[in-house]
């Protein structure tokens, strides 16, 4: 079976919530999907799970790496053993909705998208929906004033060919946990078209250990205001 999409996890020791995230992509609407994870030097569990689920389920797709490489350079191996033509992100502790697959592709379709994202709900640690949050059309004099993009990275998917031009940034910006951020602008700057759906995509986990809470942010606020002065 040829994927059309193929949903892309890097995990680094991230036994707790890795079963629902891929389960959530496994249980799309539309089967014809593949799930590459990358086991990224994890040292826990993460190795033997993602080994025993592509046992028994031959769409995942495991990827060990012996070390530690950083959650860039984890996305973009990742990105080049998927073979499907639309690559879908997950991060390991969030959940796709059911339809993603399908609400995705329709706005590739219908749109002639380059980049798709969406709307999406938190959740906390138990699972539980705390809010929803809609997605808007990326406004370049919005995103520079406020220094976000307004973009869940859970809720994107990019075309193929947009890896041609784009990866994730494998310095400071995925050492401080914002490459998605940077991956997003550098999509944008190469001129590729970036549409929102309505439907919400993705399940996003709060919890206190998500990089977004433990992160330096005085320096990543110092990296952000030294890349779009260059804008």
């Amino acid at each position: 079976m040829i994927p059309r999409i193929s949903f892309v996890i890097p995990a680094h020791n991230a036994q707790k919530y890795l079963t629902d995230a891929i389960r959530s992509c496994l249980e799309q609407t539309i089967k014809q999907v593949e799930v590459v994870v990358v086991n990224d030097g994890s040292t826990d569990g993460t190795r033997e799970l993602v080994d025993w689920m592509a046992k028994v389920e031959s769409r995942v797709v495991p990827v060990h790496l012996e070390k530690n490489v950083g959650r860039s350079a984890a996305r973009n191996i990742g990105n080049k053993h998927a073979t499907g033509s639309i690559i879908c992100v997950l991060d390991s502790d969030d959940l796709c909705t059911k339809n993603r697959a399908r609400d995705t592709l329709a706005i590739f379709e219908l749109k002639k998208a380059d980049v798709v994202y969406g709307p999406f709900f938190t959740i906390n640690e138990l699972g539980a929906i705390l809010n929803r949050v809609q997605a808007a059309p990326f406004n370049k004099e919005i995103a520079i004033r406020r220094k976000l993009n307004f973009i869940c990275h859970s809720t994107m998917a990019y075309r193929r060919e947009v890896l041609d031009h784009v990866t994730y940034d494998e310095g400071v910006y995925s050492e401080l946990g914002f490459d998605d951020w940077k991956f997003q602008w550098d999509c944008y700057l190469r001129n590729f078209k970036l549409c929102p759906t309505k439907a919400p995509l993705a399940y996003y986990r709060v919890h206190s250990g998500t990089i977004s809470s433990t992160r330096d942010h005085k320096k990543v606020l110092e990296v952000k205001e030294s890349f779009l002065a260059t804008i």
